[in-house]
This record gives C-alpha cells, sequence and structure tokens, in this order.
C-alpha cells in the first residue's frame, strides 16, 4: 500500500513540479527578467532533472522488489502458522 502511494506520487510531484517550473518560466520571460532571475530559473530547472532522474531511480527499485519483500507479512509461512492452530486445537482437546 504504502510503495503504491509511492510509486503513484513521486512522478505526480515531479511531473507537476516541471510545468510548474516551465510556466514561471513563461510568466517571467514576459516581464523583462533580470540576470539575477535568469540563474535562478536555471538553477531550478537543474534541480527539476535531477529531481526527475532521482524519480525514475526510484520507480525502477520499486518495480523490481520482489512482491513478497513488498509485502507486511510475518516471517512464517501461513502452512506453519496452521500447523501450529491444528497442534494446539490437539493439545486442547487431549486436556
Amino acid at each position: 500500500m504504502i510503495s503504491t502511494i509511492l510509486f503513484l506520487s513521486i512522478p505526480l510531484v515531479a511531473i507537476i513540479g516541471h510545468y510548474y517550473v516551465k510556466i514561471k518560466r513563461i510568466e517571467l520571460e514576459k516581464n523583462n527578467i533580470s540576470d539575477k532571475d535568469r540563474q535562478n530559473i536555471d538553477f531550478l530547472l537543474q534541480e527539476n532533472e535531477k529531481l526527475r532522474q532521482r524519480v525514475e531511480n526510484l520507480e525502477q527499485i520499486i518495480t523490481s522488489i520482489e512482491p513478497d519483500l513488498l509485502s507486511l507479512r510475518p516471517y512464517q509461512k501461513e502452512d506453519n502458522l496452521q500447523k501450529q492452530v491444528e497442534e494446539l486445537a490437539r493439545k486442547l482437546r487431549n486436556e
């Protein structure tokens, strides 16, 4: 569940962030921006690219993890638990 939310939210944040920066860049270009503002925009674009690459890496990691590792089940197998329950039931009947 958590991995699914993480898997879906990270790309959305990256996409929204990319378009936000792009829109702000267009707005600033219309308003005769200064050199300092252009430097800030370039920095933000580079930062956004780095974040996009990190998102891609996280997606690869999440999709490569085995489903058994993602589940939050106890370490014991269900068959083993079933055997333990049956053994306990037998002991209780014998008493």
